[in-house]
């Protein structure tokens, strides 16, 4: 064998291991922010399911109270009336005026139902009202909750491995 041809096929597989090891590490670099974004992830779909417990059960409180108060209950007609008048005043269309109307109401709602909230931590993670908290079970304040929930994020943001759920719910209940 020629030892020009040698030492060019040599090179030549050099260079071409240079450049796979470049990419090596630019795949390895995304595959990081990757898995730091999908332990992020974890954190905001337990904090967004979290408050879509909040708002349905500030919902029904808030429709219990309603019809408890008929001046509460007057009151959120009229103000869902009025958001469907002016809903339909700005936009000109009849169904985003009365989506503007039950919004108001709706929030109306949920202000009538609105408490200090506590979070259970167990195999299903649930919340309730301060006034409603049975004397089992391990409690803690929304506020508590939110606070651990930042500071996993930030863990999880620079590259610790957050694990299940249910590592997530231990780490929750040994915060004080």
């Amino acid at each position: 064998m020629n030892k020009g041809t040698l030492n060019g096929i040599l090179e030549h597989i050099r260079q071409e291991l240079i450049l796979t090891e470049v990419e090596a590490v630019e795949i390895s670099s995304h595959y990081e922010v990757y898995c730091r974004e999908m332990e992020s992830m974890k954190v905001d779909a337990l904090i967004k399911y979290i408050e879509r417990q909040i708002r349905s059960a500030a919902f029904n409180r808030g429709f219990t109270n309603l019809f408890e108060d008929r001046k509460k209950a007057r009151d959120s007609l009229i103000v869902a009336g009025i958001g469907f008048v002016l809903g339909g005043l700005f936009t000109g269309n009849k169904h985003e005026a009365m989506m503007a109307g039950m919004s108001g109401f709706n929030g109306m709602v949920q202000g009538f139902g609105e408490s200090n909230w506590y979070v259970l931590l167990g195999k299903k993670i649930s919340v309730l009202p301060e006034e409603t908290i049975p004397p089992y079970g391990l409690w803690i304040t929304l506020n508590s909750f939110y606070t651990v929930m930042a500071e996993l994020k930030k863990r999880a943001l620079v590259g610790s491995s957050l694990g299940s759920l249910d590592d997530i719910i231990s780490e929750l209940k040994k915060k004080p």
